[in-house]
Parts: structure tokens; C-alpha cells; sequence
């Protein structure tokens, strides 16, 4: 098999030790590509901000990062398995096609780029097998066994859901698991490919050989060294190891068995950064109160050790993830029935730290990562729920040049004016939140002209001004009309009819007709 010419940085390592071998097609004599760089480092930074995208909702954006990481390290299942997981939020939240701004993020002509492309043409049509086949022909070549193996499957079920089954998918498939010696796969996928054309006598006969292969090596008896035997059990045993990893579901008995071997591996070498980031994730996999605290101990250590930030990073989400649990348990205390003034009292205080955390660890992330508008948009929006309206101004003006999110930063922003008193600025910037949204009519539109209106009312009571009452009452009017029942509409409406007559000269002034 052709060694595919991956080059490493200074202080990258290939991640799980799998080979990017393969560059020809499957039993061909294509010359290699050009060599190519990647950077596991460089793919962690990106993994992480596309993970605290996804929990944000932001899938599409998280999606373009779990991208970019992968652009960095192709091999990473993380990456892989991450983009897929965002791509099924994505989908979710009723997302259709591929997005423009994610498709940027996979532009160029090398494999590398074709491959990544197929990944999300495949991601947002999943039920196109054309899409599968090309994602596993593109890894093939590139030499990702890891993902190959990954797609397989997953491949092989959108091929055979077709109205019409393509032979040709199925033995693309099976080439693609021959070249990584996976020959189960490989027979699976030739004998659906068998099924559509019984009259292909020479894939038949393809088929036999190929099942021949997986006897032989199953057994050990292509190795007939010394040492035969006892590489193929080695062989074995770390093989079953990267299969259970790669497993979404996991046995209690497999976490055991997975955590024992990653700490082996990270008391040998507690600097190398895979092995860490192994450990910690395993602990968090299984995620007992003792495994969260051992996996931000050895979080910090490797910090200390280190400088890197991520790591203090990880540290801060599990000490999140402490606090957010306990937060939820006085919370269920204090909504009791029988709940007492004192356990109100400290699910609210608690409440207020848990908030307060969330913005020490968004500050360090900012400081971390400072082109990230998203961090800075979380950010704002945490400084305004805690009061402290200027820093969320600060923040939110930084970050209003994020388009996906521009509505929502615009709207807490104007709130923020309102709230230090800046009424001019809180109207204008309520106009600009409006006009960066598509539908006022929606559930978010009609946030944003409750946001306007209650600007505009404040305005006019401040500076007896008429005509910003009178717009207020029109869109309280508008709003009622859609949903009588939204907030407190009822009452804003009254309240506005009642400032316009006396701006009129009198309480009991006719308010304008609305629109």
C-alpha cells in the first residue's frame, strides 16, 4: 500500500498512530499527491470553539469550525464524528442545503477539499448514497482508515435504501474496505453489490478471494515469522481498543476498560497532548463525580505544564458542569411546595454564581480566542443578565458583526441602552435589530418589536414626545392583534394609551388608530 506524504509540524504527532496511507485508488498505480501539513494542535482549537457552537445552537457555524479542524487533521474521528453530530442539530432546527458560509470554509481543489466537500453535501442529504460513496471513495484515497471504517456502514445503508440499488456504489465500497484489509465490510458491501447483478461472475469469483484474505489474516497465517502469532493478537488487541472508542454507545465494562488503558497511557508520557486529551474525555464519558474531578485535576496539570489554554478551558467546563447540576438540585428544592424562603434564597444566590462562573470562564475564553464573535456575543449576553450593562455594551459591540447572530446581539444591545438611560441610541438600535431580521412576524420578530416599542415608550415618557408614544402604541396595537396574550402586551398597550392623552393634555385623550 502507498505511503501517502503527510507532512508534520515541528510539534504535531499523529494522533492514535493511524497511517494517512493510500494515496492510489484501490488496486491502482496513481502517482501521490503532493505532500500536505497538518496540525492535530491546530485541529483541537478549532474542535473545541465548534463544540461550544453546537451547544449554543449555532450549528451551521459549527459545522464550518468542525471543518476547519478537520482541514488541520483529517484524521481526527473527533472532528468527524463532531461535524456529524452539529450537521444533525443543523438539520434539526430545519436547516436545508449547504449553507454558503459553511461551504467556504472547504473551498480549494486538492483531495483533501473534495473530500471534505463530500462530507457536507453528504451531512445536509443523507439519504443520498452518491454523496456516502464519494465522502468513503475521498478517505480511501487521502488513506483515513479511521473514517473509511466509519463511513462504511453508514454508507452501505443509504446505498441499499435507494429505490434502485447502484451495484457500482457497493463496490466502491468494497474497494474502499479491501484497501484497509477490512475485508467483513468488504464482503458485505460485495455481496450486496452481487445481489443487484447475480450474473457478475467475476465479482463472484472477487467476493471468494476476498473472503480468502479475511480467513488468512483472521488466522494469522499470512505472518509466518517468529512472531506471527503474537503480532496479530497485539494486532488484535489494539484494534478491538480504536473500535470501542469509536463506538457512540459504550458498556459500563468498556469505559472501565478504556479509562484503565488511557491513564497506562497517560502516566507514560503525561506531555503528550492526544494522550491527555484521551484521558480527560474518557473520564467524562463515564462521568462520575470522582472522574469529573479527576479529569479537571488532570486538566489543570496539563495547563500548568503546558500553557495551553485549552486545557484550562476543559478544566472550566467541568467545574460549569459541577456548579450547573447543583444549581438544577435547589432549584427543584426551592419550586417545592413545601419550599420555605430559604431555599428560595439560596437556589437564587446560587443561581447569581453559577452566572457569575459562566462569565469569569467567557472572559478567559474571549482573552483566549479574540476573533471569536460568538464568545464575545455568550459574553454580552451573560454581562447583561448580571446587570452589568456597559462591559455587555463593550462586548456586543464587538461582536455585532457576526451576521448569523446580528439580530439577537442588536436587540440585548439596544436593551443595554435602555438600561444605562441612552434612549436615543436603545431606539436606533432596536431599528437596526429589526432590519437585520427577515420576519417581524415571527417568534423572534415579534421579541424585536416588543424590544422597539418599549424603547420608544420610555423615550416618549422621559421627553414628552409624542410621536414615539404614538409609534409604541401602534406596534403594542400590531403585536396584540397577532397574539393578545404575548408578554404583557395587554397592560404596555393601556399604559401607552394612557401617555399619549396626557401628552395630549389630557388623561382621557383619544389614542391614534393603530395600523
Amino acid at each position: 500500500m502507498a505511503i501517502f506524504p503527510w507532512k508534520k509540524g515541528d510539534s504535531d504527532k499523529k494522533s492514535q498512530g493511524e497511517g494517512a496511507s493510500g494515496a492510489s485508488s484501490p488496486g491502482g498505480s496513481e502517482p501521490a499527491p503532493a505532500p500536505m501539513t497538518f496540525s492535530p494542535d491546530r485541529a483541537t482549537r478549532f474542535f473545541e470553539r465548534a463544540v461550544t457552537a453546537h451547544e449554543t445552537g449555532s450549528f451551521d457555524y459549527a459545522m464550518r469550525l468542525w471543518l476547519g479542524g478537520l482541514r488541520q487533521d483529517p484524521t481526527s474521528m473527533q472532528g468527524l464524528e463532531g461535524f456529524f453530530k452539529s450537521v444533525a442539530g443543523f438539520l434539526g432546527a430545519g436547516g436545508k442545503g449547504v449553507p454558503k458560509d459553511v461551504l467556504s470554509a472547504v473551498e480549494g481543489k486538492g483531495e483533501l477539499e473534495k473530500y471534505l466537500r463530500s462530507l457536507l453535501e453528504w451531512g445536509v442529504h443523507p439519504a443520498e448514497a452518491s454523496y456516502a460513496v464519494k465522502a468513503i471513495e475521498g478517505a480511501a484515497l487521502l488513506g483515513l482508515q479511521g473514517a473509511a471504517v466509519w463511513i462504511a456502514p453508514r454508507a452501505l445503508g443509504a446505498a441499499g435504501k435507494e429505490k434502485k440499488p447502484r451495484k457500482e456504489h457497493f463496490v466502491a465500497i468494497m474497494e474502499a474496505m479491501r484497501k484497509f484489509e477490512k475485508y467483513d465490510l468488504a464482503v458485505e458491501a460485495g455481496e450486496a453489490a452481487l445481489r443487484v447483478d447475480p450474473t457478475d461472475a467475476r465479482l463472484g469469483a472477487l467476493i471468494r478471494n476476498i473472503s480468502a484474505e479475511s480467513t488468512m489474516t483472521k488466522g494469522g497465517f499470512d505472518n509466518t515469522s517468529e512472531g506471527g502469532f503474537r503480532a496479530n493478537i497485539r494486532d488484535a488487541a489494539r484494534q478491538q481498543r480504536l473500535d470501542e472508542e469509536q463506538r457512540v454507545v459504550k458498556t459500563e465494562e468498556t469505559l472501565d476498560r478504556l479509562i484503565v488503558a488511557a491513564k497506562a497511557d497517560y502516566e507514560l508520557n503525561k506531555l503528550d497532548r492526544p494522550n491527555i486529551i484521551r484521558y480527560i474525555d474518557r473520564l467524562l464519558e463515564r462521568a462520575t463525580p470522582e472522574d469529573e474531578s479527576t479529569a479537571a485535576s488532570v486538566a489543570r496539570e496539563a495547563y500548568a505544564a503546558t500553557q495551553e489554554y485549552r486545557f484550562l478551558e476543559k478544566a472550566d467546563t467541568i467545574r460549569l458542569r459541577q456548579s450547573r447540576r447543583q444549581v438544577a438540585k435547589l432549584k427543584a428544592a426551592a419550586e417545592a411546595p413545601d419550599a420555605g424562603d430559604d431555599a428560595r434564597r439560596a437556589f437564587k444566590v446560587a443561581a447569581r454564581q453559577y452566572m457569575e462562573l459562566e462569565a469569569q470562564s467567557l472572559e478567559a475564553q474571549v482573552k483566549a480566542y479574540p476573533t471569536d464573535l460568538v464568545r464575545k456575543f455568550e459574553l454580552g449576553k451573560r454581562y447583561y443578565t448580571l446587570g452589568r450593562y456597559e462591559d455587555a455594551i463593550g462586548q456586543l459591540q464587538e461582536a455585532k458583526s457576526d451576521v448569523k447572530n446580528r439580530a439577537e446581539i442588536l436587540h440585548i444591545l439596544g436593551l443595554a441602552f435602555q438600561q444605562i438611560g441612552w434612549l436615543d441610541e436603545s431606539v436606533q438600535t432596536h431599528r437596526q435589530a429589526l432590519a437585520a431580521h427577515s420576519d417581524p412576524n415571527d417568534a423572534k420578530g415579534m421579541d424585536l418589536r416588543y424590544g422597539l416599542m418599549s424603547a420608544l415608550a420610555a423615550h416618549g415618557a422621559e421627553q414628552n414626545d409624542l410621536a414615539n408614544a404614538e409609534e409604541a402604541y401602534k406596534i403594542a396595537s400590531s403585536i396584540a392583534i397577532q397574539q393578545i396574550n404575548f408578554k404583557d402586551i395587554r397592560q404596555k398597550r393601556e399604559e401607552l394609551k394612557t401617555l399619549i392623552g396626557r401628552l395630549k393634555g389630557g388623561a382621557g385623550g383619544a389614542a391614534p388608530a393603530a395600523e
